[in-house]
């Protein structure tokens, strides 16, 4: 069997088993955590569905980045659960250290291949959770006009909510789907818009639930509430496209800025190795390499928090 092919079937077996072994530690800190607190184990209960921002703050760093993966698939809309994105994650970081190992034979390039492919795969999360919630953003001042229309057509809440469902595109529609299928079931209005506001993690959906809480206990014309709620969402949405329009240009220049200096490292490793290794091996350029990652990164920050909309 060729030297190649050997290499190739070991470090899948070896990642492979750090993957296995680290969701086992995991499992077993998360399990003794919760029996130190509790001071018995904890009783066998009926599956439900998992709280996100309702939930006490995170005990330790592992249980912090579980919550935000979870959080991060669910709002991403994926049909998929938290362990099979994981388990995704891990396969395309072990596919692209495969490949980079067979092309290069170096264990450096297996694990700088691994860490690309678990990278890109948690950028498709991310870009997909954007994507689906800039699709919510476009989508809820036309619901929130129905809604109204509904209810000025003589309809209750609860109908409304299901015209809303039945008659919006999705995503929108599958939350308020959800919706109307948790006041079938005699669920108070403040339970379920608590609900909806966990899932659909917006500024305007959180006026609304508040909006509806409220009517739900005093009263009042919430479908003429509703229409200028919709315009006030349309009037936000506006100026979100008004400020991503005008800022384009320096997104984009940041976004160049910021992918040059990873591509010419990957480039210099991959087919100048020498200059790397160089470099690398020098106390000067190991400092210099960390010094400029740290500069990067704060940037990067920087340009993301004065470009976000807070409006």
């Amino acid at each position: 069997m060729n030297t190649s092919v050997i290499g190739l079937v070991v470090f899948f077996a070896l990642a492979s088993a750090c993957g296995a072994v680290i969701l086992a530690v995991r499992d077993i800190c998360v399990r003794l955590g919760r029996r130190k607190r509790d001071g018995a184990p904890a009783p066998i209960r009926l599956r439900r569905l998992p709280r996100t921002a309702s939930d006490d703050a995170a005990r330790g760093p592992v249980e912090g980045f579980d919550r935000w993966f979870l959080l991060l698939i669910k709002e991403a809309g994926m049909a998929i659960t938290a362990t099979e994105a994981a388990l995704l994650l891990v396969f395309c970081g072990v596919v692209v250290g495969s490949a980079m190992f067979v092309w290069n034979e170096h264990p450096v390039s297996a694990l700088v291949g691994l860490l690309i492919g678990m990278t890109a795969a948690l950028g498709y999360y991310m870009i997909r959770r954007t994507g689906r919630i800039r699709l919510l953003q476009d989508q809820l001042p036309t619901a929130l006009d129905m809604l109204a229309r509904g209810m000025q057509a003589g309809q209750s809440l609860d109908q409304a909510v299901e015209l809303v469902g039945r008659r919006s595109p999705d995503p929108l529609a599958g939350e308020f789907r959800f919706c109307a299928k948790q006041l079938d079931m005699g669920l108070p209005l403040t339970v379920v818009m608590r609900s909806l506001v966990d899932r659909v993690r917006l500024f305007d959906v959180r006026i609304f639930t508040a909006t509806l809480s409220v009517h739900r206990e005093t009263g009042g014309n919430v479908a003429k509430v509703l229409e200028r709620l919709a315009a006030v969402a349309r009037d936000r949405l506006a100026y979100r496209r008004q400020l991503r329009a005008m800022t384009g240009a320096g997104r984009l220049s940041a976004m160049l800025i910021g992918a040059i200096g990873p591509l010419l490292f990957l480039y210099m490793f991959f087919f100048q190795p020498d200059y790397i290794r160089t470099m690398l091996e020098s106390p000067l350029g190991q400092s210099l390499l960390i010094f400029s990652i740290v500069l990067e990164t704060v940037g990067l920050i920087w340009t993301v928090r004065l470009l976000k909309p807070t409006y």
